[in-house]
């Protein structure tokens, strides 16, 4: 790791059955997606599925960031907004994709569906050349850090206070 790059939130590291070399960091493989003009980066091993965006249905009274909930592996599994979470839309998509699709992602017990707009793939890790800044003051406490990739700004995304905010919940910094 470079000297200015900071080493990722405790919650995205990898699996502690992930096998570590003595003094090493270990790699943590991160999908990349867009939202809208957005970038986010998220733990791979935090991804339940991937799946086409079909039908929600609305839930009365939740919240502006669940848009409803969609039938997933026999079960009901919330969809949620990422760009109502963050409270701004991000500069509008050179080049949108038609079909948006859902990222089932796990922390415990919970499964939240985020919409994105583009799945761009997985990366191995932060490449160490790569210098990571925490993101600005007033950004979500699930979007603690950022970094630069192939000319685009990556926020990271901390999947279990992700999933703690869209439940409205409050870990206080787990």
């Amino acid at each position: 790791m470079s000297p200015g790059a900071a080493p990722l939130p405790a919650s995205l590291a990898a699996p502690p059955e992930a096998p570590r070399s003595a003094g090493a960091r270990a790699a943590v493989p991160l999908m990349l997606v867009r939202v809208g003009g957005r970038w986010f980066a998220l733990a791979a091993h935090r991804v339940e599925q991937v799946a086409a965006k079909g039908a929600v249905t609305r839930v009365p009274t939740a919240a502006r960031h669940v848009l409803g909930v969609t039938g997933l592996r026999s079960g009901l599994v919330p969809v949620i907004s990422l760009e109502e979470m963050i409270g701004t839309v991000g500069p509008p998509a050179s080049d949108p994709v038609a079909l948006p699709r859902l990222v089932v992602v796990r922390a415990g017990d919970c499964e939240i569906a985020l919409v994105v707009d583009e799945i761009r793939g997985i990366i191995d890790d932060l490449p160490a050349d790569i210098a990571t800044t925490p993101s600005k003051a007033g950004a979500p406490c699930f979007m603690q850090q950022e970094f630069e990739w192939q000319g685009k700004v990556v926020f990271v995304l901390d999947v279990p206070q992700l999933v703690a905010s869209a439940a409205g919940w409050n870990l206080g910094g787990v």
